[in-house]
């Protein structure tokens, strides 16, 4: 019983101690808020002057003289972070009452109030990198200096060069941390800081100290012009005290915060003395209360330890997550393999939440877990990550309910080498799938069965309907190829062929359409000997196309240069024979020998015919390249076929391009299309219909490869020419454009048409197609450039000269033949002429001579000199003299530049004596003798 009362007395003791104390308290709280004057001070980092540490809290040397300050004048202050500007700007706009740390400055003062006592005395000084070659401050010149925004330090720098001449660039920054920052990046030269901040920060930045030392000025604490003066008051009386005593907070907190941080004696604040008094005294007490507590509970705890010991002795030696959870997610049990797997101390674990560990499978969370009878525990897989791997383990949870708790019990077994085959097997077939998705290819896989066991969605899709395990048979039709594929099969599955290739034609169940096919087949070595069969099919129809395509152009090209050839040759012996012809019709007066000639001639023309659509083949012939509007030519062909065609042949021009001009040759197209019309005229028997349509296109790089020869991309008109006759056999739709090829009888072409039109196409730089189908019809398609050149053909209104002037000729031509013409006729119009058989022998003449002429008549083909090299000697020696170009054929590109010359004209051969003159007349218009 006494035991009992003295247990009450010593409790009834230390309640009395702990009310006594809280009272104490309260009334010293309750002292301390009356009278109380808020401040608000703008605090920015300027270390260690003034900044907010690590903990978040104001530290420095004016927060440390604010809280003496704090402690004799009744402030409540509460720090408002920001830069140094922000902290002025917030001073001027009322949102602080006091700024500390701000220097003195006549615009400053105008709007500011300061303290009389300064703080402190700083230097001003330049920093810079290790490497520099700043060495004094004329060496800033030109350079970039970074500066806190709004900071004195930079403004006296600047004051201190601008007297020495020196000039720099200023980039200002948020804080001295981020000018330096700039510094060690590169994006300045120098920084300009307090010397008291530099040295402490430099190492940090890798940066050093210049020997640039300037301004020393003092820094103050600031309240707005006319605001809060009695900050100002407490802020001098209490300076104004510190400073007569050299043991006064204020010398102290000097020396310490003005020390470097290694050489600083650590110091205990005030707050942490009181709080250190307290604990003690708490400890004290609590103490005293275990003591008394300890002996009741200390049976309790030995049983309670020696129950659990077993079952923990067994949960720390498992190799397995194990956890003892509440329903809120607190952990109350974990063993050494969960703080092995997560490096983590057990005390970290149990004060955390098993949400905090991040360990626990997607999909349970704190709602999952106090229901956790509702989850579906199946494959409850969570990824936990340490330094060393990546660990899966598989989650089995279950809710223990007891007297005293509700508890959920956590066990999480290692599958990761499960997983990690799992995964490897879904990659792998992810991989695949994708692969053969995607593969432009039929791809199989086939069994010994000849049963495809797996078939990609690109070879499915030639089946007209799905079928489970196709085989060969359902896609391929023709006997003589399945024997050939089955034959291939066969010699990879049973005689150790390593791959067989098989290149076929078929159709296809989906869309019947002939395909040209490449099949390559190899085995697949699986377990216990067995073999599959793998392929794949590539379809190469576009591409065999296209190979047909180039071989044929690259034939009709070698034609046209035969021909080409054969044109020129042929040309200049038309046109000695054309000129003497000309020569016998103008000289004889015989009727009967003039009817003679007459005939002569009319041959020569059809000859020259002939030699003018082999040039038009070949592209070597003179063309016009003027604007040309197709549909007006189409419309005026249309009208001469309708009154040339037979009646039964309806001819129609419906779909026309909103803009058909083009550049080209009016007389060339106009035949091209002339030609094709007369050759639809015969197919269809003199019956039927005859369709013309124009449209612009845009010919991309797909749709040019896919031309007979490469098309360069952009806009083509497309002229198409349709008609219902009896199409073109397939086995000599390879010919149709070659010359003199003809299916009609004889007497009735000459085969020159299609080989004419083809030429013009190539002439403009286009192409032809022609797609046609037996007993059903033919349909021509002419690409033409669309350069959008809409101009007009221009008007000649050149000059003709009097016929009769005659002229200082000189002739250069290979051709004995056409130079005695060109002599004989020439000199019967009054023309004096000098002839030369080839281009050497002219300019020879011309520079040891140095005759002058009106013009030169040139042959362009000649041995030796050409007629191009020729002309190049000419301009050297005379400038302005006048050419006139002629050839059997000139290649546009060789002769391009030299047409440019207003003084150079072209004549083709043959050419007849009126047609000369004309050129002559054309030649010399304007001609003063100059």
């Amino acid at each position: 019983m006494c035991y009992i009362w003295k247990m009450n007395y010593r409790r009834r003791l230390i309640t009395l101690l702990l009310l006594l104390l809280i009272s104490f308290q309260l009334q010293s709280q309750n002292r301390s808020e009356i009278n109380v004057r808020n401040v608000k001070i703008g605090i920015f980092s300027f270390s260690p002057i003034n900044f907010i540490n690590d903990f978040g809290h104001s530290d420095g040397l004016y927060p440390s003289l604010v809280n003496g300050i704090t402690r004799e004048s009744r402030w409540k202050v509460s720090y408002i972070d920001g830069s140094f500007s922000q902290g002025l700007e917030r001073l001027q706009n009322g949102e602080i009452d006091l700024m500390m740390s701000v220097a003195w400055s006549e615009s400053r003062a105008e709007i500011m109030d300061y303290s009389k006592e300064p703080v402190v005395d700083l230097w001003g000084q330049v920093y810079i990198s290790p490497d520099s070659n700043i060495t004094n401050i004329n060496d800033l010149q030109g350079r970039i200096v970074a500066v806190m925004k709004s900071d004195i330090t930079a403004q006296n720098l600047i004051k201190t060069a601008e007297s020495l001449g020196v000039s720099f660039t200023v980039h200002e920054y948020r804080d001295f941390f981020e000018a330096f920052q700039a510094v060690e990046d590169g994006e300045a030269h120098a920084a300009a800081a307090p010397q008291h901040f530099g040295l402490r920060n430099l190492s940090a930045f890798n940066l050093v100290g210049s020997n640039i030392l300037f301004s020393p000025f003092s820094i103050y604490f600031t309240v707005k012009k006319g605001a809060n003066q009695d900050l100002l008051e407490d802020i001098d009386r209490n300076l104004s005290i510190w400073k007569k005593n050299k043991q006064s907070i204020y010398y102290k907190n000097v020396q310490f915060w003005m020390t470097p941080e290694d050489l600083r004696e650590e110091r205990i604040p005030l707050w942490i003395k009181i709080v250190i008094s307290l604990s003690l005294f708490l400890i004290l007490l609590i103490l005293v209360t275990g003591f008394f507590i300890r002996n009741t509970l200390k049976k309790k705890i030995t049983q309670t330890l020696k129950k659990e010991y077993r079952y923990r002795s067994l949960v720390q030696k498992l190799q397995a997550i194990v956890l003892r959870l509440t329903p809120e997610g607190s952990i109350t049990v974990v063993n050494e393999y969960t703080l092995s797997l997560l490096n983590q101390s057990r005390q970290t674990v149990m004060e955390g939440s098993v949400f905090d560990l991040g360990i626990l499978p997607d999909g349970i969370g704190r709602d999952e877990l106090q229901n956790i009878e509702a989850v579906q525990q199946i494959n409850l897989i969570s990824k936990i990550k340490n330094s060393d791997s990546e660990q899966y383990f598989q989650w089995y949870l279950n809710r223990v309910n007891t007297d005293e708790s509700d508890n959920i019990i956590c066990i999480a077994l290692n599958v990761s080498d499960r997983v990690e085959i799992e995964s490897a097997l879904q990659e792998s077939d992810e991989k695949f799938t994708s692969f053969m998705n995607n593969i432009p290819a039929f791809a199989f896989i086939s069994n010994k069965k000849e049963q495809m066991i797996y078939a990609n969605p690109a070879t499915l899709a030639l089946l007209k309907e799905p079928i489970e395990n196709p085989v060969f048979e359902d896609f391929i039709k023709e006997e003589e190829t399945l024997n050939r594929i089955k034959e291939a099969e066969s010699r990879i599955l049973y005689e150790g062929s390593e791959k067989e290739t098989i290149e076929f034609e078929t159709q296809f169940p989906s869309d019947n359409q002939p395909r040209i096919l490449h099949q390559i087949q190899f085995p697949i070595n699986l377990s216990k000997n067995e073999i599959w069969l793998g392929g794949f099919t590539l379809d190469i129809t576009e591409t065999r196309t296209i190979e047909e395509q180039l071989n044929q152009s690259r034939k009709m090209q070698a034609i046209g240069e035969l021909a080409g050839g054969i044109a020129h040759d042929f040309n200049n012996q038309l046109a000695g024979i054309m000129g003497y012809t000309d020569l016998l019709c103008h000289g004889v007066t015989d009727e009967r020998m003039e009817k003679y000639a007459a005939k002569l001639k009319a041959s020569v023309e059809r000859a020259s015919d002939v030699t003018r659509q082999l040039l038009s083949f070949s592209r070597k012939g003179k063309k016009e390249n003027i604007a040309v509007n197709i549909n007006n030519i189409i419309d005026e062909l249309s009208s001469l076929l309708s009154h040339s065609l037979n009646k039964q042949i309806h001819i129609h021009f419906n779909e026309k391009a909103d803009n058909s001009v083009i550049q080209g040759d009016p007389n060339l197209i106009q035949n091209a299309l002339l030609n094709i019309s007369i050759n639809a005229r015969d197919a269809m028997d003199n019956k039927g219909d005859l369709y013309f349509t124009t449209q612009i296109i845009n010919v991309d790089e797909k749709m040019s490869a896919l031309q007979g020869y490469v098309l360069t991309p952009g806009p083509y008109l497309k002229v198409s020419v349709e008609d219902t006759g009896s199409g073109i056999p397939k086995e000599i739709r390879g010919k149709i454009f070659e010359p003199f090829f003809t299916t009609k009888e004889v007497g009735r072409g000459t085969g020159m048409g299609l080989s004419m039109v083809y030429g013009t196409m190539q002439e403009h730089k286009g192409n032809i197609t022609v797609q046609s189908t037996q007993n059903r019809g033919t349909v021509f398609s002419l690409y033409f450039p669309k350069d959008g050149s809409e101009n007009q053909e221009r008007s000649d209104d050149t000059e003709i000269v009097d016929e009769g002037a005659t002229y200082n000729i000189a002739v250069v031509d290979d051709e004995s033949m056409i130079r005695e013409f060109l002599n004989i006729s020439l000199k019967g119009k009054g023309h004096k002429l000098d002839l030369f058989e080839d281009g050497s022998h002219f300019i020879q003449s011309l520079k040891e001579e140095g005759k002058s002429y009106d013009f030169v008549i040139l042959d362009m083909i000649m041995p030796g000199m050409n007629g191009i090299e020729c002309y190049r000697e000419l301009m050297k020696i005379h400038r302005k003299i006048r050419v006139l170009l002629s050839s059997g054929y000139s290649k546009k590109d060789d002769v391009q530049e030299i047409m440019k010359n207003s003084n150079v004209l072209y004549i083709q051969k043959p050419y007849s004596i009126n047609e000369l003159g004309k050129a002559i007349q054309k030649l010399m218009a304007g001609y003063d003798g100059s």
